[in-house]
């Protein structure tokens, strides 16, 4: 963190997958090959998605049409409940210690979640939130301030208006504003409006960033 010792960060901005809760792209790659009986990486991974996942990321079609869409994609037929478990197969879990992590950051700083995030994951990540971290403490959104997820607000990320939303919806001030993301594109939007930004990696996870010393 000490590119950013110089400043004092008063937000930070997490994205979900990746950096709060544990994701395995290949497990859900691997549940689609077997429905459709040959490898659909070229259809589906994570830096290069077909238009509908694009789509269904922002609300743009429902569940359903996001279903028949993907059997016509990658040619092949199955119940709405083997396709929603292959679509999910890639959420593992939440490390309570990192969730931890977060709610002693929720006592210092204004924290926000910001996912580029579909119906059927938000489900899966609360369900997995749930089961995680018991009733205790809240569900997932109870932990932050704001959570921001891109099928229910239109809008995703590396765009710089779901940044620039962000900041004005909460008067935040960019250069104080820390933002998380596993992906390096997403990190691209928000630097263009000033956010101090850190690409998280499986090597440089958030508990290993020493964010409660900022």
């Amino acid at each position: 963190m000490a590119p950013y010792s110089h400043a004092q960060i008063e937000s930070i901005v997490f994205d979900l997958g990746g950096v709060i809760v544990n994701l395995d792209y290949g497990l859900t790659i691997q549940a689609f090959s077997e429905l459709a009986g040959y490898d659909v990486t070229q259809q589906y991974s994570q830096q290069s998605q077909a238009d509908i996942f694009s789509k269904f990321e922002v609300g743009s079609i429902t569940p359903a049409e996001f279903r028949r869409s993907l059997m016509q994609l990658l040619q092949f037929e199955a119940d709405d409940e083997a396709i929603n478990q292959a679509w999910s197969a890639l959420i593992l879990d939440f490390p309570p210690k990192r969730v931890e992590l977060i709610r002693q950051l929720g006592q210092q700083k204004r924290i926000f979640l910001l996912s580029n995030i579909n119906e059927l994951h938000l489900a899966t990540s609360d369900r997995k939130f749930a089961e995680a971290m018991g009733n205790d403490i809240g569900t997932l959104a109870d932990q932050f301030e704001r959570v921001y997820y891109s099928h229910l607000v239109g809008d995703r990320k590396p765009n710089t208006s779901i940044f620039q939303r962000v900041i004005d919806e909460n008067n935040l001030d960019p250069a104080k504003t820390l933002f998380l993301d596993d992906t390096a594109h997403n990190l691209v939007g928000a630097q263009q409006i000033g956010l101090q930004t850190v690409h998280i990696t499986q090597e440089r996870p958030i508990e290993s960033l020493n964010l409660l010393d900022l």
